[in-house]
């Protein structure tokens, strides 16, 4: 049976199977996901999984043919849920080094919170992408080829 989801999730088959239409982290009061099918909905927004490795370029640009952006995260609390349904896999996620050395979500959102690994970023020459592993962030070479996750708004 195909999973509901596009991560790869540990939990029962019971809970993949009814929880087609559910929110399964919501804020108080949410309990219908308004996600498209393969997309699993974390607060406000929808997320997905690509497990394809490729380019931190080339993941941006798949996450913009489905109409999203790779992931920006923007609480523990986001960070956390995206860490559980991802597991031990190491992913591209959206944020990226500016000319200046400061770093950014190339989907043009702003937030103060951050879940660099002990001693990242080490601002390596050609370390300028986000990889996010099972705890933490790194800056990293932006060719290797990893998994991607991608997010969009809920559309009302």
């Amino acid at each position: 049976m195909e999973s509901v989801f596009a991560f790869p999730v540990n939990l029962s088959l019971f809970l993949l199977t009814s929880l087609t239409y559910m929110c399964i982290y919501c804020p108080d009061g949410w309990n219908q996901a308004r996600c498209p099918y393969g997309w699993t909905q974390v607060g406000s927004r929808c997320f997905t999984y690509n497990q394809t490795p490729m380019s931190w370029d080339s993941a941006k640009r798949h996450c913009w043919g489905l109409g999203a952006n790779l992931a920006s995260l923007h609480t523990y609390w986001e960070h956390q849920r995206i860490m559980q349904l991802l597991g031990n896999t190491a992913v591209w996620i959206g944020g990226s080094k500016g000319l200046k050395g400061t770093w950014f979500w190339s989907d043009g959102t702003s937030s103060s919170f951050s879940q660099w690994c002990w001693g990242e970023p080490s601002n390596g020459y050609y370390e300028n992408c986000l990889q996010m592993n099972s705890n933490c962030w790194l800056d990293a070479w932006c060719g290797y080829h990893l998994p991607s996750v991608c997010a969009k708004n809920i559309v009302n």
